[in-house]
């Protein structure tokens, strides 16, 4: 039974100025939903959305008609019964979370959805709530879902950090799903009374393999276990997650990053590799001791032998890199509670391409609804910061009383529409930013002036070509090598760069000009 909501799109359109000359102009679907918690764009030039109470929902992105194209008959809300006797006593974590689409959605053969949600695996004397993936098999002749499967059950529930992003790729030829759980625990820094003893906190199992909670779990597209996992007959990929919301992935460079949630510190983007171990709760973010025990634990961490190369992993990015906040208040952290993201190869909008866009929960003192733009390398890497250029780079926080908390974002299929949805409760919405290329290109730092760097590839002699008919020179450069180091620094931009001392790879070179304003371009040393 499918239910329909038909619904005239409202356009209340501003223009918003943005960093780099960017332009775009904002408008909010009419569609009503409630507690979305993923949105894609699908091949089909459709939204895909969940809802609360097992629902997957089909929007128009031209006029915001929405259907409820599935509702789960044995979607469980929890029961009272479960409900935690200690602390401030937390219902057990339910919900409609995650979803994908095959990576070949438009064969009718493969035209599969994939959804998250909570189900009562007990009975109703003595539940047990607990989470599946459920597949559903889309009809494009008929828009109605025809068919449905338990594909993956028993999936472990707790009273916090429940983790739910689900994603399904293509790598090497094999289809795989992508579940993130997380750790379950509340945390004993923030309500120390929720356990007694503090052993039993469910964090605390966040490094053992064979316990489902603080994991990135990989499975075959048919819910199966891959041969080639870290453990055979085991769903484990990585370990040491506390509260990983988000997943992305870059297609062109077969990269998986992870968003996941710190504890008063260290929000991480990581870079997931096979079997290894990202350090919850024992470490957080970056290896830099800033939590107590931190560096001890580091300096004498012994692989788990079960596991093949099994090593630490330092995270990417982290939003809050400082020692733990010591404030009762959550609002005072600098953590910035993000809740996914998304990989950006797109040229629709051409300063973005080869980005990650990641959008955020929190409003706090330092800190606001908003989406995070991170710029990388043609390796994956980051960009470095640079003067005028901070890496990332922060959008729409001005539009954050409209927005409200950002749970999740996708982007068009042409690129040029970003799609952005909230769940604080009544206010629920859709959120379309809309690149203005017109405006933008009238908005553009040096739009006369043109740079360019000969011969490129380098052997020797690194020629810089800088024109401009507004009188404009160039005042400094910088040099990054693809890690994102600086290895050359200077007030003044010569003719030419000697590159005899550097060695073979990829590079960066930053010029500043006397506006102001920067440039840069990749060059190849042989």
């Amino acid at each position: 039974m499918k239910s329909t909501l038909s619904f005239i799109v409202i356009f209340c359109v501003t223009s918003i100025q943005i960093a780099e000359g960017q332009v775009f102009n904002r408008s909010e679907l009419s569609t009503q939903v409630n507690t979305p918690w993923e949105i894609l764009y699908g091949p089909d030039d459709y939204l895909w959305l969940t809802e609360s109470a097992g629902r997957v929902s089909r929007v128009d992105p031209v006029t915001g008609s929405k259907v409820v194209v599935y509702t789960a008959p044995d979607y469980f809300n929890g029961s009272p019964l479960e409900q935690w006797p200690l602390c401030f006593q937390p219902n057990i974590g339910v919900g409609t979370l995650g979803m994908a689409l095959h990576p070949d959605f438009t064969n009718p053969a493969n035209a599969y959805i994939y959804y998250v949600y909570s189900y009562n695996q007990g009975t109703v004397q003595a539940p047990e709530t607990r989470f599946k993936v459920k597949r559903l098999l889309w009809d494009a002749s008929i828009q109605s879902v025809v068919n449905d499967v338990d594909l993956i059950l028993n999936i472990t529930t707790g009273y916090d950090h429940l983790g739910g992003r689900l994603m399904a790729i293509r790598q090497n030829g094999n289809d795989y799903l992508f579940l993130s759980v997380g750790d379950h625990g509340i945390s004993e820094a923030n309500s120390p009374t929720c356990y007694n003893p503090q052993s039993t906190n469910p964090n605390n199992f966040a490094q053992d393999p064979t316990a489902q909670n603080g994991k990135i779990h990989r499975f075959n597209i048919d819910g199966t276990i891959p041969f080639d996992n870290p453990i055979p007959g085991n769903s484990f990929y990585t370990r040491g997650h506390r509260n990983p919301q988000g997943l992305m992935y870059h297609t062109g460079l077969d990269i998986i990053y992870d968003v996941e949630h710190g504890d008063r510190t260290d929000d991480e983007i990581n870079v997931l590799y096979k079997g290894m171990n990202y350090g919850w709760k024992d470490v957080r973010g970056y290896h830099d001791g800033n939590v107590p025990g931190e560096s001890a634990y580091l300096s004498s961490y012994v692989p788990n032998p079960s596991i093949s190369n099994d090593s630490l992993v330092s995270a990417f990015y982290s939003f809050c890199s400082g020692s733990p906040d010591t404030s009762s208040n959550y609002l005072d952290w600098c953590t910035v509670a993000p809740s996914d993201g998304i990989y950006y190869g797109s040229t629709g909008i051409p300063q973005w391409t080869n980005s990650l866009l990641v959008v955020t929960l929190k409003d706090g003192l330092s800190t606001d609804w908003e989406v995070f733009r991170f710029k990388l390398l043609p390796n994956g890497d980051l960009i470095p910061s640079m003067p005028g250029q901070p890496n990332p780079a922060k959008y729409f926080s001005g539009d954050q009383a409209l927005n409200g908390r950002l749970r999740d974002i996708t982007f068009s299929n042409d690129g040029k529409k970003l799609y952005l949805i909230n769940n604080g409760g009544t206010t629920d919405k859709i959120t379309v930013y809309e690149y203005d290329s017109l405006q933008s290109s009238l908005n553009e730092p040096g739009l006369e002036s043109q740079f360019s760097l000969y011969p490129n590839p380098v052997t020797d002699k690194l020629f810089i070509d800088f024109k401009t008919n507004q009188g404009v020179k160039l005042i400094g450069a910088s040099i990054f090598d693809g890690r994102g180091r600086c290895v050359y620094k200077s007030n003044f931009v010569e003719e030419f760069l000697d590159m005899r001392k550097y060695e073979s790879g990829i590079y960066w070179i930053q010029v500043q000009d006397s506006k102001g304003e920067f440039h840069m371009e990749k060059f190849i040393k042989l």
